[in-house]
């Protein structure tokens, strides 16, 4: 199906309680959605429908027409009902954008909200449907009410196929996508399915470019040491915590569990803010491979704007080692915010809110930080418009690794505006979860949905999602490379600037070797020549790139000889 856009029939149809049917007989569960299956691809052969999509237990499907569409989807649920397969579909009528083999827009919204009322045995369909075929004596329907649903204007009045054999759902029975107060939450044999109908909200908020993802300190981590498990992970509230506890000789009982808490205890020592940027700063090279699967696939999702809380590159050297061309910013509370280029799917923003590790001083890693920061954005250094009005634009945020319970979120999602929102939040996989009182609190006051899911289950479902619908962002997908291989890389794109810093981290962190620091200073020394001579004039266009192709062929020979005298 090739790109396009136009008003259509959509249809989704799903196995209700599918879960539950896995965990109870798995084998009669995998021959009900075969025959479920042979069933639709006959009825739409036989009345003409595609088959634009399977989602595991469902499917969506496109019509030409109401009639066409409603005798299709009553036929398949009425040989639903006689093979005993529980199946619910719901219909309406829409804008609806073809893409990749997928479809998209607020046709496909609102079936899939109306397919969320229903129960076994039921057809329902929007009033738009059933005004195209109220004079077909074919079919009887019936009005069951007027539903609310989420990011839908106005009530919606539904109506249910009631010919004989079919089931027309009681105003209780019927509790699906809807505004207001919270659905009562299903029960845990449903649970993977009602999870299944959130995480495809998100996949329709990035198809619609809609949707930022915004990263905590609990979605980066570090590979524990040899004693631990090698699945275990240390994320950075935690190897805080622990690094503070050791060297300033507090108990976990005298001293609160908040990350800029601990960090601001560690840097008010001699040496502690060195200290903190070793222990937190993390590049490809440190992770693990889960970790490394972990940010490769977000890589390939297409978020077009990443906002992330943690002041380093790991991120954006993600990016950089999978190929995929973007483009890199930080805020700093202390300086106007740098122009940025329009982001797009195709052209992503990673965006550091806290700082870059570039800027030092720009960098959020104590309580008094926090507060500047705060401060700052809602005063004279706002955030970058073009981001602005991303965030503002955007139906969802996905919040994934914070910890909700610590004090600055709230203010954080007030700056981010996010009580305007729908929010997907993955759960952090912090051991305490979120206290009960926040989670009520978040949820009526931010509108939050938590979804109750670990990092990697939320980011390896999501991206399942896209790459089912043919979504996922074309990179030039590379093994990740080593620390020097990288280093080369960067140089080759003429960031001489970070090439010098992480070069100067490395060989003042080995310790060992004068003579490359000496060698490195000269370096340093030129290139600042090269910036004060462009900064003044004093060298045309021509004359500085000559000096700087000069320093990068230098820096390439000398990385080499880095990378023999330190392995990475």
């Amino acid at each position: 199906m090739s790109d396009s856009r136009k008003l259509a029939i959509i249809a989704f149809a799903d196995i209700a309680g599918y879960s539950a049917m896995m965990q109870a007989d798995e084998e009669h569960a995998l021959a009900v959605l075969d025959r479920f299956r042979q069933i639709l691809e006959e009825e739409m052969r036989v009345h003409e429908g595609d088959i634009v999509q399977y989602y595991g237990d469902g499917c969506l499907l496109s019509f030409d027409s109401a009639f066409a569409g409603l005798r299709a989807s009553s036929a398949l649920q009425l040989q639903c009902i006689q093979h005993k397969i529980p199946v619910r579909v719901g219909i309406h009528l829409g804008d609806v954008v073809y893409k990749n083999n997928s479809a998209f827009g607020d046709g496909v919204n609102i079936a899939s909200r109306i397919e969320s009322l229903g129960i076994p045995g039921a057809v329902l369909v929007s009033k738009i449907i059933r005004d195209q075929v109220k004079n077909k004596a074919e079919f009887s329907l019936t009005s069951v009410g007027y539903y609310h649903f989420k990011n839908i204007a106005e009530p919606m009045e539904v109506f249910a196929v009631s010919n004989p054999g079919f089931t027309v759902p009681r105003p209780e029975q019927m509790q699906g996508k809807l505004e207001g107060p919270p659905a009562p939450q299903p029960s845990p044999a449903d649970q993977h399915e009602w999870e299944r109908f959130q995480m495809l909200e998100i996949l329709d908020a990035l198809q619609e470019q809609k949707c930022v993802l915004i990263l905590g300190n609990y979605a980066f981590s570090k590979p524990a040491t040899a004693a631990d498990s090698p699945e275990q992970e240390l994320f950075l509230p935690e190897l805080l915590m622990r690094e503070q506890h050791k060297w300033i000789e507090k108990h976990p009982a005298d001293s609160p569990s908040d990350f800029y808490t601990s960090a601001q205890a560690l840097i008010d020592q001699a040496g502690g803010q060195r200290m903190f940027m070793e222990l937190t700063r993390i590049r490809t090279s440190d992770l693990g491979q889960r970790q490394l699967d972990r940010f490769k696939k977000i890589s390939e999702i297409p978020f077009d704007l990443i906002l992330s809380t943690y002041p380093f590159d790991l991120v954006h050297d993600v990016f950089e080692a999978n190929q995929i061309h973007h483009q890199y910013g930080f805020y700093s509370y202390q300086q106007e915010p740098t122009p940025l280029e329009p982001f797009s799917e195709a052209y992503p923003l990673i965006y550091n809110l806290f700082g870059s590790e570039r800027h030092k001083e720009s960098m959020v890693l104590s309580l008094d930080r926090l507060y500047q920061f705060i401060f700052g954005i809602l005063g004279v250094h706002q955030l970058p418009k073009l981001i602005q009005d991303k965030v503002q634009q955007a139906s969802h945020l996905v919040f994934l690794g914070f910890s909700f319970d610590d004090w600055h979120m709230k203010l954080l999602l007030r700056v981010l505006k996010v009580h305007e929102k729908e929010i997907s939040y993955a759960h952090p996989p912090g051991p305490h979860g979120i206290d009960r009182q926040n989670r009520k609190f978040f949820e009526s006051n931010f509108k939050v949905t938590f979804l109750d899911k670990r990092i990697d289950e939320f980011v390896s479902g999501l991206h399942g999602l896209c790459a089912e619908s043919g979504f996922l962002r074309k990179g030039l997908t590379v093994a990740f490379t080593s620390e020097y291989d990288h280093l080369q890389l960067m140089t080759e794109q003429h960031r001489l600037e970070e090439v010098l810093e992480q070069l100067d981290e490395l060989i003042i962190q080995d310790g060992k070797q004068g003579g490359l620091l000496k060698e490195l200073g000269a370096y340093q020394q030129e290139f600042h020549q090269i910036k004060e001579w462009e900064q003044y004039n004093v060298l045309n266009k021509q004359e500085l790139e000559k000096k700087l192709r000069s320093l990068k062929n230098k820096l390439a020979l000398f990385i080499d000889r880095v990378a023999e005298s330190i392995p990475a």
